[in-house]
């Protein structure tokens, strides 16, 4: 628990001296970065937690320890308790959320969006070239191996102490389950539209409109010279 609240710190340190760090920094090396910070901090002893408010600061752990009971539901019964669940709440609600909070800024940093977009820029546009042909039907074989290698990312994610706990098939199956539920076109398709419409609504389009309209008409005002033709 101490290791992985150091961790933790370490990992906010980091995405604070992020901004200042070079654009150009691949993933690999930001992995590292968090696999050495974990290992150096392991042993630094746990500092005290503040919990003023624990139902509105940790939404986030919630829901995770609540996915976690729910797959602990047929291994271990007596844990999904109410009494259990309240004590793990209080014990690590505070914990998971900021792991969580950690991670998500992570996954969504400057460094980050910028390997988002070129991976998705190399998938249209591959070399830097559009395709003159529909790209070919993958065979089989390549499904089976896409799916595999991206069951093993996946696996990658969870914590250890969740795979130890859970255990390899009980965590492969979970995520087996969620790649499953992602072969739908229709699904899919509808995923992309409200992950779209979360990230136009992130930008706030709206604003930069009405911001840039303010503008133009601030600048055909009477009041300006080189409209109305009049020298300074």
């Amino acid at each position: 628990m101490s290791g992985m609240e150091s961790f933790i710190e370490k990992q906010t340190k980091l995405l604070e001296m992020q901004p200042a760090e070079a654009p150009g920094k691949d993933s690999e090396q930001i992995s590292k970065e968090c696999v050495d910070g974990f290992e150096a901090e392991a042993a630094v002893p746990a500092q005290d937690l503040s919990n003023n408010d624990a139902g509105a600061e940790t939404a986030l752990a919630n829901t995770a320890l609540d996915l976690l009971l729910l797959l602990l539901m047929e291994q271990w019964r007596w844990l999904c308790t109410e009494n259990v669940q309240k004590v793990l709440h209080l014990i690590f609600g505070t914990l998971i959320q900021r792991w969580l909070e950690v991670q998500v800024a992570n996954l969504t940093c400057p460094q980050r969006w910028v390997q988002y977009l070129r991976l998705l820029q190399e998938s249209i546009w591959p070399g830097g070239v559009l395709p003159k042909y529909p790209r070919p039907v993958r065979t089989q074989e390549q499904k089976v191996a896409a799916e595999e290698q991206a069951l093993q990312s996946l696996m990658g994610v969870l914590p250890d102490i969740v795979v130890e706990i859970l255990g390899v098939n009980k965590c492969r199956l979970s995520w087996s389950l969620v790649l499953e539920s992602l072969q739908q076109p229709l699904i899919n398709r509808h995923l992309i539209y409200c992950l779209w419409d979360l990230i136009l609504e992130f930008l706030d389009l709206n604003a930069s409109v009405e911001e840039s309209a303010m503008t133009t008409s601030a600048s055909e005002t009477p009041s300006n010279p080189k409209k109305m033709g009049v020298s300074p």
